[in-house]
């Protein structure tokens, strides 16, 4: 595969025990709901639901724009966590966030009649389709503008992360005359279906593996070892003798190994990914950095596999045995870090069918779902006709093709170098300094979505890198809204370069073609 990247690189230098990250709403703004159509199709019932928003107004002036920011995978989070807060001030813009349908948390979710998100059936999810999730965007963004007096003829800017940033990139694609421009923070844009056809399915495993490379080329080899020698001590039933020192509890030992190869193997490729400077995912800051340190002192593979076994554990002490019934475990054993809801499962059996699973020979990692389909979906049930279909036919009905991309303007893809997501998320869009023009980012030293986060959250000065990707988005946001210059572009030096998509770059700013 082969995509072009306008790569932001600066200083790997990276705060290694920084705070947690703040979770309270220290904006002290209010979640309220809105009345949503549960289906949008023409012809439809007049049901309804209550979906949830936040609204931020004070920074606004008549006229200017609307930052909209589309949650996902998760519950309603905190709209001062975003860091299209930081950029309102300087627009004068106003900030609104909107669940996702189907989702929810403690505290309440925006949910249609009749689904239980512990009891979710297929009939029940029916609803939930990529067509009424960008119109329930487009409905609130016009009552948002029939309700705001001054924004009635505001520009909107589309905003999401992860899955939401693919929302992002099909909402501007698709409703061009509503979302004026938008900003997608790590999202997956290639890679579609279960079918081992897929030129793009072993991408993402080959990124992580580069990642690891690149850290530390001696604990990237020993984590090699250690689990090629789990893998086969699995096949010959002699785990025991294998690894004596894997430190499993005696409790845990009834329920066997392969649970806890699972979550060795998915927590290697999440802690790179969710590689943040705060405690979040796991239970250190730096999560990756902890992992390779403690590697590096490890002399047998029964210890070098203890320390992914205790970061899923969310365990600190290094001498603790593994308890295989932990429920955390149990979780890294799925693979499933992104989201808990079933409705993220349903997405992924329907709509959203993202192969990032399937591992190659000669990784880091043991060859894993390279041979034949990949079971991305959790429940067989939900499977739609679709979701059996080739790469290239999501990419044709989305109109995500590289072509289509790169001929659309204000289509800003930003993705961090920790995240193998990059790896299938960075089409192959032509090289410019021009802000309109559509362009891909790619940050160093950064993880999945980091970029989408308030400075409330990550500080500036925290890293260089991430002061550097804020003024750039801001500046490509004046630029599209007719507040900036594109002279502004000149302050990135650009080049001119070829690679490989297995190798990285750590040259200031510059163009690379990955092959």
């Amino acid at each position: 595969m082969r995509f072009k990247i306008l790569a932001l690189l600066a200083a790997i230098a990276v705060a290694r025990h920084p705070p947690a990250r703040v979770q309270s709403n220290t904006s002290g703004v209010a979640t309220h709901v809105f009345v949503q159509k549960v289906n949008h199709t023409a012809g439809a019932g007049p049901e309804t639901f209550k979906q949830r928003y936040q609204l931020i107004t004070h920074y606004f002036e008549s006229g200017g724009p609307i930052l909209f920011i589309q949650s996902a995978e998760a519950g309603m989070p905190l709209i001062s966590a975003s860091d299209f807060v930081d950029y309102a001030p300087k627009l004068g813009a106003l900030v609104v966030m909107l669940e996702h349908r189907f989702f929810g948390d403690l505290h309440g979710g925006s949910y249609p009649p009749g689904y239980e998100p512990t009891n979710a059936s297929k009939d029940a999810l029916k609803a939930l389709t990529l067509d009424n999730v960008l119109q329930d965007g487009v409905n609130f963004i016009n009552w948002i503008k029939g309700t705001i007096h001054g924004a009635e003829d505001s520009k909107v800017i589309y905003g999401g992360s992860s899955y939401a940033g693919f929302l992002a990139v099909s909402a501007r694609m698709r409703y061009p005359d509503v979302f004026y421009g938008a900003i997608a923070s790590s999202p997956a844009l290639n890679s579609f279906g279960p079918l081992g056809s897929n030129q793009n399915k072993f991408d993402s495993a080959k990124w992580a593996s580069e990642v690891y490379g690149d850290v530390s080329n001696h604990a990237s080899n020993k984590i090699k070892t250690a689990m090629k020698i789990f893998k086969k001590c699995i096949s010959d039933n002699n785990c025991d003798a294998a690894l004596p020192d894997l430190n499993i509890c005696k409790s845990s030992r009834s329920l066997g190994y392969e649970r806890l190869y699972r979550a060795v193997l998915h927590t290697y490729f999440a802690v790179s990914k969710f590689n943040y400077p705060w405690i979040e995912k796991y239970p250190t800051a730096d999560p990756l950095g902890d992992l390779v340190n403690k590697t590096l002192t490890a002399n047998t593979a029964g210890k070098v596999l203890h320390i992914p076994l205790l970061a899923a554990s969310w365990n600190t002490n290094d001498s603790s045995c593994i308890d295989a019934f932990n429920g955390n475990i149990s979780k890294a054993s799925t693979g499933n870090m992104a989201s808990n809801q079933p409705a993220f499962d349903y997405i992924a059996c329907t709509y959203y069918p993202i192969n990032d699973k399937s591992i190659p020979s000669g990784n880091v990692l043991p060859e894993t779902f390279a041979r034949g389909n990949v079971d991305i979906c959790t429940n067989p049930a939900w499977k739609t006709i679709d979701y059996g279909r080739e790469n290239e036919y999501f990419l044709q009905k989305y109109a995500i093709t590289n072509d289509l991309l790169d001929s659309k303007e204000r289509l800003l893809i930003v993705q961090g170098r920790y995240d193998r997501t990059a790896a299938i998320g960075s089409p192959i869009l032509t090289p410019t300094d021009m802000l309109n023009h559509s362009r891909v980012v790619l940050v160093d030293g950064i993880a999945h979505a980091e970029d989408s986060v308030s400075e409330a959250v990550e500080p500036r000065g925290m890293k260089p890198q991430m002061d550097q990707i804020r003024d750039v988005k801001l500046a490509h946001l004046k630029e599209w809204l007719s507040q900036g210059n594109q002279t502004e572009s000149a302050s990135i030096t650009l080049a001119s370069g070829r690679r490989s998509a297995t190798f990285f770059s750590f040259l200031p700013l510059a163009f690379f073609t990955l092959l």
